[in-house]
């Protein structure tokens, strides 16, 4: 619904991670009035204040799965959780919020870091030529001041990769003022596409927490634009440098990530074992559970669909607005800064050009006093001389 790729990828590898093991699955529908029992439920920030139209679809209750949820600190009332058959979030800071409801809550890293994806040929680019992945979004241009400048000083061939559709980052990303001539600017790609794509970097800068799991996880080197979720997941694996938060952090990175060698293997394996396990259990929960079709806790009506679907796009076209408003606002104020340096530079001009004059003028009056007052001296001494001589010529 949301076309957020981060969410449709968690399904896709779920799927190829219960195929492995011979369970028949399927992506079901959150509008949807009947759901198959038990679900496997997980994906980005699920776990919210009760009350969303649109996220209260997912306090399902009955024996279910939460698989590697996203959640808010502030989540409530989440005590339906347990009479689930297995409770995990994605990092240690949002397990701890599922244990003030269910002590039992797991540690679970997300089911795209064994995501699966075919090769895809990215338009415009040469066998083995240098080239560096670029996710921008409003919030990226709300931290990073000087944004354009430092990408466009990125001295590889740039992929601009659109990954966050919900977000319109592909019309974000051509609007902003960079230097295309050695980039490419990708289509809207589906979430294995985009896992292929990233899968090619020499390196990734981007603003989205699946992005960076895609560059994580496939160990290709990254930089992410800080967001909380992303700190926390991260933070997990001691790869908090490679969040940024602000221009300072970015170039920082960005020298890293030409000069350093970095290779995650043995955390993407410690992972890897993980999500192997929970899967594994998953099968066997699934397997011993009488599959059935139950209505939803709380089906949604095409009414509220809608309002949801409204709701968001003006979420994201806010979003943007604030982006591009604060970044407006930024040059407005440097010109301003720039107009007032220039009035001031005026000002001190004019203020040295009649000090320069008040010298001359002084230098002048000086000159003048000197040339009287040595005309004195002068007409002194020579009367002075007169008299001496007429001193000696006396008999």
């Amino acid at each position: 619904m949301s076309r957020n790729t981060g969410d449709i990828a968690i399904g896709v590898a779920a799927e190829q991670l219960f195929a492995a093991r011979g369970v028949t699955s399927h992506i079901v529908n959150p509008f949807s009035e009947i759901f198959p029992s038990p679900l496997v439920i997980g994906g980005g920030e699920l776990v919210r204040v009760k009350g969303d139209p649109f996220y209260d679809a997912y306090r399902q209750t009955g024996g279910h799965i939460l698989n590697a949820a996203g959640v808010w600190s502030s989540a409530d009332d989440l005590g339906y959780l347990n009479e689930y058959a297995f409770v995990s979030a994605r990092s240690e800071h949002e397990v701890q919020v599922l244990r003030s409801f269910v002590s039992r809550a797991e540690v679970l890293p997300c089911a795209t870091t064994l995501l699966r994806s075919d090769d895809f040929v990215i338009p415009g680019i040469d066998a083995d030529e240098p080239v560096v992945g670029i996710h921008m979004v409003p919030h990226s241009l709300r931290l990073l001041e000087d944004l354009i400048p430092i990408i466009d000083a990125i001295p590889h061939k740039k992929v601009f990769i659109p990954f966050t559709h919900y977000n319109g980052d592909q019309s974000f990303m051509k609007t902003l003022p960079f230097n295309m001539k050695n980039s490419v600017l990708l289509d809207k790609l589906d979430p294995l596409q985009l896992h292929s794509v990233i899968r090619q970097m020499d390196y990734v800068v981007v603003s989205s927490l699946h992005a960076s799991i895609y560059a994580y996880s496939q160990n290709i080197p990254f930089a992410s634009v800080h967001q909380k979720k992303a700190e926390y997941y991260f933070q997990d694996r001691d790869l908090s440098s490679h969040l940024v938060r602000n221009d300072r952090e970015l170039r920082a990175m960005l020298a890293r990530l030409e000069s350093e060698t970095f290779d995650f293997s043995e955390q993407i394996a410690s992972d890897s074992r993980r999500v192997n396990q929970a899967f594994d259990r998953y099968a066997e929960i699934l397997g011993t559970t009488e599959q059935r079709l139950a209505p939803t806790t709380d089906p949604l009506s095409f009414a509220r669909q809608q309002t949801v679907l409204f709701d968001q796009a003006q979420m994201v076209i806010g979003d943007r607005d604030l982006a591009l408003g604060y970044s407006e606002s930024r040059r407005l104020k440097s010109r301003r800064v720039a107009i007032d340096l220039q009035q001031d530079n005026a000002i001190l001009n004019d203020a040295l050009t009649l000090s320069r004059s008040a010298q001359e003028t002084l230098q002048a009056e000086l000159n003048r006093r000197d040339q009287r007052l040595s005309a004195r001296i002068y007409r002194r001494a020579k009367r002075e001389l007169g008299r001496l001589a007429s001193v000696f010529k006396r008999p």
